[in-house]
Order: structure tokens, then sequence, then C-alpha cells
């Protein structure tokens, strides 16, 4: 005998109980969205027609990328319902969920019909990556009962476009038919210009349904935050509030404001990409600190662009970015970038380690042999005498994640600054984080400017030591302890 002791919090509960042709529940991170959406599907499939004795369903689970499908959306579900999940890594990730007969008096009879607990339940999932417009062919064959979009307002418009089309076509009426056939959608806040603001809160169609979750902390009139007595899910987090508390330190405002306070909005103010940079003359991101040989470090983050090849010296203390000297070479190679940085600082290669971070195209080559970037920085230094540890990813990381792990630097919810620049001696730097802008329409793609190659070098460095979603692998399982739902919560066996 197993429990599945699962409790919907009210939004999700009246969540489950429409039947609304597509539904999205919009909340914070760690509301319970995505362990709601997996018991929506759970509690479909126990509620289809039967037919010659079982109850069958067919879905396409979407995320915006392969990655994360597998670490959160994958691990979630697995984690739930693990034990009656057999599931095969392939294109697409195929999955047969196949859980046991329930007993309860309590279900919905969609069908008008006695519920017959003794019907087999079979339901077919299919895990799809949906990270751009051209990746709505790997729908164009498939005939579903329903559909879950994991953080949805992460995946192409199109992507639903197409699945309002999929879906209602499984079981085939010759094939008994279904009891309720759609999509459910769950999301954190995005911005204004997203489309699921747009339908939710501009056009909303008919047969759509839009659920929106309280904000898990509240802005009180001093710019403090405080806990929201109407948060949901909070229960269910072993340090309940404080789970939440403990997120501020580290992350942009804004960043708060849309995956903790549940607003629509922007990362940014204006069109400017780093808006928090120097927003207090008095106590902004300006210091007169130069390279100090003592910490015996320096960290030299690169963006290989060739006209001009950008990189900046960095030094770190107690978590404090220090930016002390850069180097801007036009029509430059690595190999000039490290007789530079040799020039400048072979004095202290006794002294120093050298950790060189930067854009994951440094390694283009080495599968072959070929002297990438990375390699020649290293070979050129290792023979003037420094120790180089190369700490640069095989893979960038989102533009917009390293964005807001810059941003989080320069200025955090809690108001710390933890990135200096030293603007006499990184002339570029500063004038980039204080001017870069935005493309008109986007949301994270930048104007190209001579100053935008010096930004990404420390936006690569960011993103690898200072994630913003650095905790992202345990967010979409803090639902593991739940109570007993009076609705869904079934015994099982």
């Amino acid at each position: 005998m197993i429990e599945l002791n699962y409790s919907a919090e009210k939004t999700i509960a009246e969540f489950h109980a429409d039947n609304s042709f597509v539904r999205g529940i919009r909340g914070p991170i760690g509301s319970g969205k995505s362990v709601g959406c997996c018991f929506e599907i759970l509690q479909r499939a126990w509620l289809q027609k039967v037919h010659n004795g079982e109850r069958r369903s067919r879905w396409a689970v979407i995320r915006n990328s392969y990655g994360e499908l597998k670490t959160t959306t994958i691990q979630t579900w697995l984690e739930w319902f693990g034990d009656f999940t057999k599931i095969t890594y392939g294109h697409p990730i195929k999955a047969i969920f196949t859980p046991p007969s329930i007993s309860g008096k309590n279900l919905k009879e969609l069908d008008g019909k006695k519920y017959d607990s003794n019907a087999k339940v079979i339901v077919e999932l299919f895990f799809i990556s949906m990270d751009r417009p051209q990746s709505v062919r790997k729908l164009k064959s498939l005939e579903l009962t329903g559909a879950w979009i994991n953080e949805a307002c992460e995946v192409p418009e199109e992507v639903l476009k197409m699945l309002t089309g999929r879906v209602g076509r499984y079981p085939s009426k010759r094939n008994g038919g279904f009891n309720w056939s759609g999509i459910i959608m769950d999301t954190n806040s995005c911005d204004v210009d997203n489309w699921y603001y747009k339908l939710a809160e501009e056009k909303k169609p008919d047969g759509y349904k839009f659920f929106n979750q309280p904000p898990a902390l509240l802005e009180n009139a001093d710019g403090k935050y405080i806990e929201n007595p109407e948060a949901e899910n909070i229960e269910n987090h072993t340090l309940g509030f404080k789970y939440y508390f403990n997120i501020l330190s580290g992350k942009p405002k804004k960043w708060v404001d849309v995956f903790i306070c549940n607003k629509y909005g922007s990362y940014n103010e204006g069109n400017y990409v780093y808006s928090g940079y120097l927003q207090d003359i008095n106590n902004g991101n300006h210091t007169a600190r130069e390279f100090d040989p003592k910490l015996r470090h320096i960290i030299w983050a690169h963006d290989f662009n060739f006209t001009p090849l950008s990189s900046i010296i960095i030094q770190n203390e107690k978590d404090n970015i220090y930016c002390v000297d850069e180097i801007v070479l036009k029509s430059a190679t690595s190999k000039d970038a490290a007789f530079e940085f040799i020039n400048r600082y072979g004095a202290y290669k006794n002294d120093i380690v050298v950790e060189i971070y930067g854009d994951a195209s440094g390694h283009t080559g080495e599968k072959h042999g070929i002297m990438s970037d990375y390699i020649t920085l290293e070979k050129l230094l290792n023979q003037a005498g420094f120790s180089v540890r190369i700490r640069a990813p095989k893979s960038n990381p989102a533009i917009k994640s390293g964005q807001m792990a810059v941003q989080a630097k320069i200025l955090d919810a809690l108001g710390n600054r933890t990135l200096f620049v030293n603007p006499k001696k990184c002339k570029m730097l500063d004038l980039g984080l204080s001017k870069l802008e935005l493309k008109d329409g986007s949301t994270f793609l930048e104007k190209d400017t001579e100053y935008q190659h010096i930004t990404t070098a420390l936006r690569y460095y960011c993103a690898v030591e200072y994630p913003v979603f650095k905790e992202k692998m345990t967010l979409d399982k803090i639902n593991d302890y739940t109570n007993f739902n009076k609705n869904l919560g079934r015994r099982i066996g």
C-alpha cells in the first residue's frame, strides 16, 4: 500500500477543479505549481473514459531546454511517480505511467457514471524540449489527450498554438474517446511583452482560464520584505518563510519582484542592461582600488570577439568583485592578449595564480588537437612562469541568466553592492556598464557597441561563480513533504 500525500493549496485546487481547454497558473518559485501540474495529469488520467477495461491518455510535457527538462521537470515527475513510471531516454524521451487502482469516493464523475476503480490506467508521456519557434516541428505528428507546458513564459508562443491542434486527438472516437482534453501551463511571472502576459491579461481568449497565486513575500512602505500571510505552500518548506528570505541576498530587485513577489514586469529599468550601476553615486560601484599582489591571484575573464578583443582583470576578496584592469585590443588574437598580460603582470609570475574565464568558443578546436584560444593562453603564460587554471565552461550560460548574475553583484534586492570598478583602469568596462542598452523589442539581446564585449567578459565570469539560479536544481524539489489532500490525495495499491 502506497500513499501519495499531496495537498493542493487554494489556487491550485481551483486550477484542478476547472475544465477549461487551456489553463495557466502563475506564481512564485516554490509555490507548488509544477507538482500541481503533475497531479493534474494524474487526476485527468483517472477520470478518462473506460474502453476495454482501460483508461488511456497521452500527454506531451514541454520545457524550454533539454537540460532543464531532465533536471527539473522529469525529476519532479519521478520523485512523485517514479514507482509507476517506466521511462526511456531517447528523442524524444518517452514514458509509460501506470498507477495502480485507487480507492475513494470523492472523484469527480466527468462521464456521469460510477467510477470504475478496476479499470487499468495507462498514460503515455512524451517529454520534449522547445527552446525556439522552429521546435514546433517536433509536435506535428503527435496525437494527444493533453499537454503540459512547464515554465510556459520561457517557451515560444508557437508551441502553444501548435498544441491546440494536437490535443483532442487521443483516444480516438472509435477507441472510446475522452472525457477531457486540453493544455495546462505553469509559469513564473514574466515581462509585459511576453505572450503569456498578453493572453492572460489582455486578449483573454474564450476557453482559456488563468490562475494567479499570491506573492510569497510583500514589500512594505519602507522597502523591506515581509511575510505574506496569504502565501501558498509555505508549510511544505522545511525553512518556512526563511526559504524566501535566504534567497534575497545576491538577487537583483527585479528578479525578486518577478520570482518571489509574483509581479509582471521587466528585469531592467528603461532600456539599460545594468540599470543599477552607479544608481547612487555616493554609494555606487566605483572604487580606487588597484591590483593587489598580496591577494595572490588574478581572475582574467575574456570575450574573444576579434575587434575589439576584450578582457577584464578581476580580484575577488570575500565575494566582493574588484575590476582593477582591462585589456582591450583591436584586430588582435589571444596570443596578442597573452603577451600584453605578461608585459603588465610578469613581475608577479611567482606570486600569483591566474584563473581564466570566458566565452566557451575559446575551446574551439580542442577535440581535433588545434591550439584553441584557451590552450594558447595557458601555454604562453606557463612558458612565462605563471600558474594557470582554465575555468571556462564548455557551453555558455543563457544570456539573460548571465545578465542577472551581474545585476545581482552590482546591486541586489537588499541594497548590497559587491561589484566594484576602477574607472581609471577600466574605462571601457565602466562605459559599458553605464551605457549598454537592449535592442528594441528584446528583453535580453544587447545593442552591438564597442563596449558590449567587455561587459560580456564580465558576464561570463559572474554566470559561472555567482549564478542567480544556482539553487535551481532544488527549487522543484521543495514540495516533497506535503499533506494528504482532501480532494485529490488517495491511498493507492
